[in-house]
C-alpha cells in the first residue's frame, strides 16, 4: 500500500478528533467524581433532583416523536 491508500477524508479525521476530545472530557469527569466523598456525591444528586422537579413544575418536558425520531421541547402535559 502507498501512503495515499491510507488517506482518510478530513471529515472522518474531524469526527475522530471530536470523539477523542469527548472521551477525554468524560474521563476527566469520571476521575473528578471518583475523587469526591460520598456526601459530596449526594449533594450533586440532590441538586439534580431539585432541577428535575423544577423542570417538571414548569411543564417543560422533552417529547419524543413516534418511532424514537427527533424530539423537541413542548410545554404542558409533562
Amino acid at each position: 500500500m502507498t501512503e495515499n491508500d491510507n488517506h482518510v477524508p478530513d471529515e472522518f479525521s474531524e469526527a475522530r478528533a471530536l470523539r477523542e476530545k469527548l472521551i477525554e472530557g468524560k474521563t476527566r469527569m469520571r476521575n473528578r467524581l471518583t475523587a469526591l466523598s460520598f456526601s459530596e456525591k449526594i449533594k450533586i444528586l440532590e441538586k439534580l433532583r431539585d432541577r428535575d422537579r423544577a423542570i417538571a413544575a414548569a411543564g417543560l418536558r422533552r417529547k419524543t416523536a413516534e418511532g424514537g425520531k427527533d424530539s423537541s421541547f413542548e410545554q404542558g402535559n409533562g
